[in-house]
């Protein structure tokens, strides 16, 4: 893959980036010259090929294109999506069988008593509350095999060497079990031994064992092996990691492919590629699929590291308000935080992911009363059905945004869909108002205030655990709802600035446009660094590490051939997973280089794991005398993909053109009507400065600047909100 022009053709000058979430699917289209525009459409969960084609029809539309021409002319076009943590959560996917190592037949039921995952802090507390989460493969389907290979040991060279075969694969026992679960119909057979992660070779035997006993039946049936998934430790995040892809991955593979076959049968030539929930993209033939899990919010991320490079911001904190939740992030010396392992939807899975939190305050969000007169926003969603001021049955955030006046029920999606104002102001006097004995209005209003004060915290919190400063932070702010939002999430916060972009709506999407091709490879190890480790030891533990990288290397060029990738143009990262000896988890280091030819080489990697542990932790936390455990190796190999850059505007004056300015609305403020201005934000251009009480609207969004604020463009067209010069 390439951007230059003999490998993609001169007319291939366009990038298309969409997110499907679960209210709208967002489409960027990225010009030559950087610019952008964006198109939107109901997301459609049964056909989501129809919902890519119209976003991408309206956001081509917009230039004055088709879908067709930009199709044709398309370089690189990228696809998020939920559809696999819909799979999940809905509990349809394939039917699973698994082959265990004999003793750990009952791991899918303990799950490592995780039955607290995705509860509420209040909930958690309480023993009797907890839950197991819905099973991804029936205990009936799971058989087991006399085996076990040698684990090394945590706390020094006292045991048998890692990766030494204690029990050979019994055969019989692995026919025997391969057939049972095809007998009861299962439709993909999963693999997980104990210390696989350490050497692969007794589950890839069962594994060959399996598929002439599936060859012999004359069925197609899948095998996966835990040690191709994820090569790591911890046997119950492993096993979850290996039950998503084969419970999830392969079934959303086949609706990904059907997207692929649209945008192809409307003249694109290369591949579709979706994001890695820790940054980066691939195509759909990508073996771990799974890591796609959660690709939407990913987007949003990659798009304000990519911003904050070409701001040269240090330190960001992003919020993302969409229809279901408000998502925070944060990118740390232009860094993005990545998680060892991810909860997702009550699982935890041995999968790297970009750290984010939430809470469960989205424009969709339903709001209601209980019997107890106690108000409650969420957990349930409108999603695409917005709220009962449009095809919803329940009052949530976005109706009350349309009874005050902050949402014009004449332009959302620039007019294409009404909302029934009068609806939403009956709903709201009927769920809330009535119930607490408040004006109508006063009740809209206290509701926003809320929900603006739960992100708040989240916001302050965020920041505020890892020992950061938010001065120190810029917030950068967008999804559909987040500048309806902002003046209130943000309110009292000093953050260095805060800013958003007029595609802050489609801005996932637009991070998706930014993502690199990458794919990422990790390898468990059991190797001690003791404290006064000597030449030899060290020589052999560069040793070691430097087989694990170049192998992990020829891995990575012979995957990415496979996908159409030239290997020579194949570029890597390197990382290693560490720890203090007596510690329990691991931290993930970033290296300078993959050179590891002896003791110097592992010298820097100590150098730099104690670097970035002083980062997360105060000085006198270190404990190098105790030694250091190297748990695991990573590459990421990153190939050449086009991208979209910021174009630069020439500054006109501050005063807003006299087009820009198309009328005044009335808002229910904070307790009191106040009359806005309402400016259309395409004719707005650097160098403007728009002064609050004002609404800029777009037809994918809406920006709200209260009294006392302001709101310039800068030469890049982001929009920089602070107090106005007046009030300094």
């Amino acid at each position: 893959m390439s951007t230059s022009s003999e490998h993609v053709g001169a007319e291939r000058d366009l990038i298309l980036a969409l997110d499907a979430g679960g209210t709208m699917t967002d489409a960027i289209l990225v010009k030559p010259d950087g610019t952008f525009t964006v198109g939107k459409s109901i997301s459609r969960r049964e056909d989501q090929a129809l919902s890519y084609y119209e976003s991408v029809a309206d956001a081509a539309q917009m230039i004055g294109l088709d879908a067709e021409t930009v199709h044709r002319r398309c370089a690189a076009d990228i696809y998020c999506g939920t559809g696999m943590l819909n799979s999940v959560l809905t509990g349809d996917g394939r039917k699973v069988g698994l082959v265990v190592t004999r003793g750990f037949e009952d791991i899918t039921v303990m799950e490592g008593g995780l039955t607290y995952l995705g509860q509420s802090q209040a909930e958690g507390l309480h023993q009797q509350l907890h839950r197991h989460t819905r099973q991804l493969v029936d205990p009936r389907n799971v058989v087991s095999v006399s085996e076990r290979m040698g684990g090394g040991c945590y706390q020094g060279n006292i045991h048998l060497p890692a990766g030494h075969t204690l029990i050979p694969v019994n055969e019989r026992q692995v026919r025997e079990g391969v057939n049972k679960l095809l007998d009861q119909g299962c439709e993909v057979i999963g693999i997980l031994f104990i210390y696989s992660f350490v050497d692969p070779r007794h589950e890839h035997q069962a594994r060959d064992i399996a598929r002439q006993e599936i060859a012999k039946r004359g069925v197609e049936v899948p095998v996966v092996c835990s040690a191709d998934v994820a090569p790591v430790a911890k046997e119950n995040n492993r096993l979850k990691s290996l039950l998503f892809q084969c419970f999830a991955a392969e079934q959303v593979r086949e609706s990904l492919l059907d997207v692929e076959r649209r945008a192809r049968g409307l003249g694109f030539s290369g591949r579709l590629l979706t994001l890695l929930s820790y940054g980066g993209a691939v195509n759909m033939e990508y073996p771990r699929l799974y890591e796609t899990m959660i690709s939407g919010p990913i987007g949003g991320l990659i798009g304000a590291q990519f911003v904050a490079s070409q701001l040269g911001l240090d330190n960001v904190v992003t919020a993302d308000m969409g229809g279901t939740s408000f998502d925070v992030g944060l990118l740390v010396d232009g860094r993005m935080g990545i998680a060892r392992s991810a909860d997702i939807a009550g699982h935890r899975l041995a999968l790297p992911m970009v750290e984010l939190d939430s809470v469960g305050s989205g424009a969709g969000s339903v709001v209601w009363v209980d019997e107890y007169k106690r108000l409650h926003v969420g957990p349930d969603s409108a999603g695409a059905r917005v709220g009962i001021c449009h095809e919803f049955d329940r009052l949530t955030v976005t109706d009350i945004n349309v009874a005050l006046g902050y949402v014009d029920p004449d332009y959302f999606l620039g007019g294409h869909i009404k909302l029934d104002r009068e609806r939403a102001l009956a709903a709201l006097k009927e769920a809330v108002a009535d119930p607490l004995g408040l004006d109508v209005y006063e009740a809209g209003a206290g509701v926003l205030a809320i929900v603006n004060a739960e992100m708040n915290d989240l916001l302050r919190t965020m920041v505020a655990a890892k020992g950061y400063d938010t001065r120190d932070f810029t917030l950068l702010y967008y999804g559909g709802a987040g500048p309806v939002h902002m003046y209130g999430f943000a309110e009292g916060i000093p953050f260095k600035d805060v800013i958003t972009l007029p595609w802050a709506a489609g801005f996932s999407a637009f991070g998706a446009a930014c993502a690199e091709y990458m794919h990422r490879y990790d390898r468990g190890l059991r190797v001690l660094v003791p404290a006064r480790a000597d030449t030899a030891e060290l020589a052999a533990t560069a040793t070691e590490v430097d087989r694990a990288w170049r192998e992990l290397e020829a891995e990575a060029r012979a995957e990415m051939a496979a996908e159409g990738i030239d290997p020579d143009k194949v570029r890597f990262r390197y990382g290693v997973a560490m720890r203090y000896i007596g510690q329990i988890e691991s931290f993930d280091t970033a290296l300078a280089s993959g050179d590891m030819r002896g003791p110097e080489d592992i010298r820097a990697m100590v150098e730099a794991f104690e670097t970035m542990y002083s980062k997360v932790y105060p000085e006198g936390a270190k404990f190098s005398g105790a030694g250091y455990s190297l748990t695991e190796v990573s590459i990421e190999a990153i190939a050449p993909k086009p991208q979209p850059r910021l174009a630069r505007h020439a500054l006109a004056g501050s005063e807003p053109a006299a087009q820009a300015r198309v009328g005044t609305r009335e808002v229910y403020h904070q307790d009191a009507w106040v009359t806005f201005a309402v400016y259309e934000m395409k004719e707005l251009t650097a160098g403007n400065v728009v002064h609050g009480p004002a609404i800029i609207r777009d037809p994918m969004t809406t920006v709200v600047v209260p009294p006392g604020h302001e709101m310039a463009f800068d030469e890049h067209l982001i929009l920089h909100y602070r107090a106005s010069a007046a009030t300094h």
